[in-house]
C-alpha cells in the first residue's frame, strides 16, 4: 500500500527549456551528457527494493542527479544496526518504517525530485503484483535473493523495464544489470580520432585544397604569413596527391613513403625560407638552413604531428560495428521496431553501396567500405575565413552522407509497413555522427544464471581458470556469494548470523539480533557454506582445490565472519557504480556493464565475471 508521497517542489524547474537555476545546479553533469541526456534523466522513475546502505547510496546519487521520482519498497523497521551503516536514517527514526524514514531524508537532498514509499515485503510485491513495476524506468534491487531476482527479472523484461541488482557482503560487492536489449549510440569512448579523409578526398575538398598547391588558384600568390595559416588538413591533401597516393590502402604506405610524406610537408614550407634570390638574403637563408625544422611555421608542425591521417584507413568500419551490423534482427525488421534498427539497416545498405537492392540479406560488407563522414574537424592554425570554409565542406559532406543513409532507411521503413516519417533527417544526422560505436547490449536472464543455463556455468568455470589473477579471484568471490545466497534462502539468515534469526529474513533483524545472548554457530555455518560452495563448483565443472590455489576456503571463512554485514564504505562504492549504470541505461550514453561486476574492497580490484 502506498503510504506517503512527496510532490516535486512547486515551480522547482519549468517543464520545458533549461532554466538558469537548473543550469547552475546541474552544470557539471550537463557538460558530460548534455541537455538531451539531462532531459532523459529528469523523466526517469526509479524503484528501489530494500533500503539498506547499498541501495540507498545508489538512489542518493540519482536524486542528486535530478531524476523525476523515486519509490522505495521495504517493510523493515529502523534498528540500531541501521544507524551504523545507513546515513539516511537517524536516531529519531528508531522503530519507524525504514522506507518512510529514508524517503523523507532523500527528498531533502533535491526538492525537485518527488518521492514515495511502499511499506510492503519485497517478496510479496514481486510475487503478487508484478504489474507494479511497469510504472518505472529502472528497478534497483538491493539484497534480493536470486530466486526472487529471477522472478523480478521476468517481470521487468516483460514490461521493458531495466533492472540493476546490487549487493554488498562484507568487503565484497556485486553489480548486475538485466534487460532484454539496450541500444547504445553515444558510447563516448575515451579515445577518438577525427575522420578527415585527406587520403580519400571528395571532389569539393580536393578542389579547395588545390587552390593552395603550387600552380593552384592562390598557391603562388601567398605571402609567407598567409602560407603559415593554411589549414594542415589542406597541406596533407596536397602532399598525398603530390605523392600519387590518393585512395592508396594503408598497406601501400611503407616506411619510406611515410618518410617521404613528412619530407614533402617540410619542403612545402621550407623552400621559400631557404630561397636566396639576392645577396642580401644569403645570411637569412643560411640561418634558416641551420635551424631546420625550427623555422617551420606552426601549421607545418601541426601537419607533421597529424601526418598519420595520410596513411590511416579513411572511414574504416570498426570491428564492433561490423558485429552489430551482422545482428539477425536487421534481416527481420518489424513495423514497431525501434528506429535504431532501421537506421542500422540503412547504414548497412550505405556501406554495401546498394542501389535498388537494399533488401539483399546475403551481401557482405565490402572490405573497403567507408563510413558516413562524421563531419567535425579539430582546431587548426588558420585564418578564420579558410577554417570556416573548410568546416563548411566537412559539414556539407556529412549531411549528404546522412541523407543517403536516410534514403536507405526509409526504404526499410516502407518494406516493414512503417511510416517513412518515423525517422527524421535530424535523427539520421545524429545517428551518423555516432554510428561508429552503435551497439546493442543483451544480458543473460537471471533465471538462466540461477540455473547455470545459457552457458553461464561454462563461462564462470572459464573465469575461475582465467590467467588474469584478478579475474580468477573475483570469479571465486562470486561463487562464494552465490553460495551465501543459497544458504540464506534455505536457512533464512546469513552464515555467521545469530541463530535467533533462523526463521527471519536477515534484512529484517530486530534490535536483539546483536545481543550478547545470541549464539552464532561459526563452525557449523562454515562447514555448511563450504559444502554449498563445493556443490556449486561441481555444478559448473570446477574443483575447489584447483580454484586460484585453494583460496575459496579462506573466502568461505571470511563470508561467515562478515555475517551478511553491509559496511557503508563498501556500499558507497557500489552505490556509485550502480548509479552510473542507471545513468548509462537512462541517457543511452556510454556503454553499460554487460556482465556481473565483482568488487573486492580488500584488494581494491574489480572484474567482470559472468
Amino acid at each position: 500500500a502506498l503510504v506517503w508521497s512527496s510532490p516535486r517542489a512547486p515551480g522547482a524547474f519549468a517543464a520545458t527549456g533549461m532554466e538558469e537555476a537548473k543550469r547552475r545546479r546541474y552544470d557539471r553533469q550537463l557538460r558530460i551528457w548534455g541537455e538531451h541526456g539531462q532531459a532523459r534523466l529528469e523523466s526517469c522513475k526509479v524503484c528501489l527494493l530494500h533500503c539498506g546502505p547499498t541501495g540507498v547510496e545508489t538512489i542518493k546519487n540519482l536524486v542528486l542527479g535530478g531524476i523525476h521520482s523515486f519509490t522505495l519498497v521495504d517493510d523493515a523497521l529502523v534498528t540500531p544496526r541501521d544507524l551504523g551503516n545507513n546515513f539516511f536514517v537517524h536516531e529519531s527514526d528508531l522503530g519507524k518504517g525504514r522506507a518512510a524514514a529514508v524517503a523523507a531524508h532523500l527528498h531533502e537532498l533535491n526538492t525537485s525530485v518527488s518521492g514515495a514509499f511502499v511499506d510492503e515485503s519485497v517478496d510479496v510485491v514481486v510475487d503478487q503484483n508484478p504489474d507494479f513495476f511497469a510504472a518505472f524506468t529502472v528497478v534497483v534491487a538491493s539484497r534480493v535473493s536470486m530466486k526472487t531476482l529471477a522472478k523480478l527479472d521476468e517481470a521487468c523484461r516483460a514490461r521493458d523495464v531495466a533492472l540493476v541488482a546490487l549487493d554488498t557482503l562484507g568487503l565484497v560487492g556485486t553489480v548486475r544489470l538485466s534487460r532484454t536489449e539496450h541500444r547504445v549510440l553515444e558510447a563516448k569512448p575515451e579515445e577518438t580520432d577525427f575522420d578527415l579523409r585527406v587520403n580519400k578526398p571528395w571532389p569539393a575538398l580536393m578542389d579547395f585544397a588545390r587552390r593552395f598547391a603550387p600552380g593552384g588558384g592562390i598557391g603562388d600568390e601567398l605571402t609567407d604569413a598567409q602560407r603559415a595559416h593554411i589549414p594542415w588538413a589542406v597541406t596533407l591533401v596536397n602532399v598525398v596527391e603530390g605523392l600519387g597516393m590518393r585512395d592508396a590502402p594503408p598497406s601501400a604506405w611503407t616506411a619510406d613513403r611515410r618518410a617521404a610524406a613528412k619530407a614533402a610537408i617540410k619542403a612545402a614550407f621550407l623552400s621559400r625560407a631557404r630561397d636566396t634570390p639576392s645577396a642580401d638574403d644569403a645570411e637569412a637563408a643560411a640561418t634558416a638552413a641551420a635551424l631546420g625544422d625550427a623555422v617551420l611555421p606552426e601549421n607545418a608542425t601541426e601537419a607533421l604531428a597529424a601526418a598519420r591521417h595520410a596513411w590511416k584507413a579513411p572511414g574504416a568500419v570498426p570491428p564492433s560495428l561490423k558485429e552489430t551490423l551482422s545482428d539477425p534482427k536487421l534481416d527481420a525488421l518489424e513495423t514497431n521496431a525501434p528506429s535504431f534498427w532501421f537506421l542500422l539497416a540503412g547504414l548497412r545498405a550505405f556501406l554495401r553501396g546498394d542501389g535498388g537492392d537494399e533488401a539483399s540479406k546475403l551481401a557482405a560488407l565490402p572490405s573497403d567500405a567507408v563510413m558516413p563522414l562524421e563531419g567535425s574537424i579539430p582546431d587548426m592554425t588558420s585564418t578564420t575565413e579558410w577554417y570556416v570554409e573548410l568546416q563548411r565542406l566537412y559539414r556539407e559532406k556529412a549531411d549528404a552522407d546522412a541523407d543517403a543513409v536516410l534514403r536507405h532507411t526509409r526504404f526499410f521503413l516502407r518494406a516493414a509497413g512503417a511510416s517513412e516519417e518515423a525517422v527524421t533527417r535530424e535523427e539520421a544526422r545524429f545517428f551518423c555522427r555516432h554510428a561508429a560505436h552503435a551497439r546493442a547490449v543483451r544480458w543473460r536472464s537471471v533465471k538462466d544464471e540461477l540455473a547455470w543455463a545459457d552457458g553461464a556455468g561454462a563461462a564462470l568455470a572459464a573465469k575461475l581458470a582465467d590467467p588474469d589473477a584478478t579475474v580468477a579471484w573475483c570469479a571465486a568471490r562470486y561463487v562464494v556469494a552465490r553460495a551465501v545466497d543459497v544458504y540464506r534462502e534455505t536457512r533464512g539468515r546469513y552464515p555467521g548470523a545469530p541463530l535467533s534469526v533462523e526463521k527471519n529474513d536477515a534484512h529484517m533483524m530486530r534490535d536483539d539480533a546483536g545481543d550478547d545472548d545470541d549464539v552464532c554457530d561459526v563452525e557449523g555455518d562454515t562447514r555448511a557454506l563450504r559444502s554449498i560452495v563445493e556443490t556449486t563448483l561441481k555444478e559448473i565443472g570446477a574443483e575447489a582445490e584447483r580454484v586460484n590455489g585453494g583460496v575459496v576456503e579462506s573466502m568461505v571463512v571470511e563470508a561467515v565472519r562478515c555475517a551478511g554485514g553491509e559496511p557503508h564504505t563498501v556500499a558507497a562504492v557500489l552505490g556509485g557504480v550502480g548509479a552510473q549504470e542507471v545513468i548509462k541505461l537512462v541517457t543511452g550514453q556510454f556503454e553499460p556493464e554487460a556482465h556481473t561486476l565483482v568488487y573486492d574492497a580488500a584488494k581494491a580490484v574489480t572484474a567482470a565475471v559472468l
